[in-house]
């Protein structure tokens, strides 16, 4: 009998639940955003994952053309790689360049993600795109020196610090002998890719890795 109660309880809990994100859609729809964002927190408090729920306050918050979004967004980033769900990461960050295309924060967050996972494809195709933002003046020479001098620290026996655009709390990464020489691809691919575009720059990053002791042509 317990049993038969508990599971009826259980099924209206859950229709109460579906009734209320049914709601909430149809608040977004019609841009009552107080109402909706009182309804979103009352439903939020259910989640367990902050960072997720986070992400969905983010959409919720774009939908109704609120900026208040992209800080959101941040946040849920941020979350996201402290938890080291790095590909959760990316996909915000991938999802806030396609808003802000120029902007240079979300894209070296991006580069960082993209070097955690190994993935030199996408690394190689996001550092392209920076080196065009250079090209048109959206950033500095300064800039990228800075973004790529944090990634070669990776492969040195130091830790590397990461701050989030909108938190004060740092994130700091280091790796063993081991793993630095499994991400040396790193140093390769900007040889490779600044060699073409800016031999400048390839000279100042060439310079920076001859005082770290790395052969960057590796």
């Amino acid at each position: 009998m317990k049993q038969q109660i508990d599971h009826e309880k259980s099924g209206k809990d859950f229709g109460a639940s579906c009734i209320a994100w049914f709601k909430l859609a149809d608040l977004i729809t019609r841009r009552e955003k107080e109402k909706a964002l009182n309804l979103y927190r009352l439903l939020s408090h259910s989640f367990e994952d902050k960072a997720y729920a986070l992400q969905l306050e983010a959409d919720m918050l774009w939908s109704l053309e609120d900026n208040l979004s992209l800080k959101k967004y941040v946040q849920a980033a941020f979350l996201y790689e402290k938890e080291n769900r790095f590909i959760c990461a990316f996909a915000v960050y991938q999802h806030l360049l396609t808003l802000k295309p120029q902007n240079f924060d979300y894209l070296s967050k991006l580069l960082n993600l993209c070097f955690l996972l190994s993935w030199e494809e996408k690394f190689e195709k996001n550092y392209n795109i920076l080196l065009e933002h250079l090209d048109n003046g959206f950033i500095t020479q300064d800039q990228v020196f800075v973004v790529s001098s944090k990634l070669i620290n990776y492969l040195c026996d130091v830790d590397f610090h990461k701050r989030a655009v909108s938190d004060q709390e740092e994130l700091k990464y280091s790796l063993s002998k081991e793993e630095r020489k499994k991400f040396k691809w790193v140093l390769k691919s900007l040889a490779f890719i600044l060699k073409k575009k800016n031999n400048k720059l390839y000279e100042r990053i060439k310079d920076y890795c001859s005082e770290k002791n790395l052969n960057f042509n590796s």
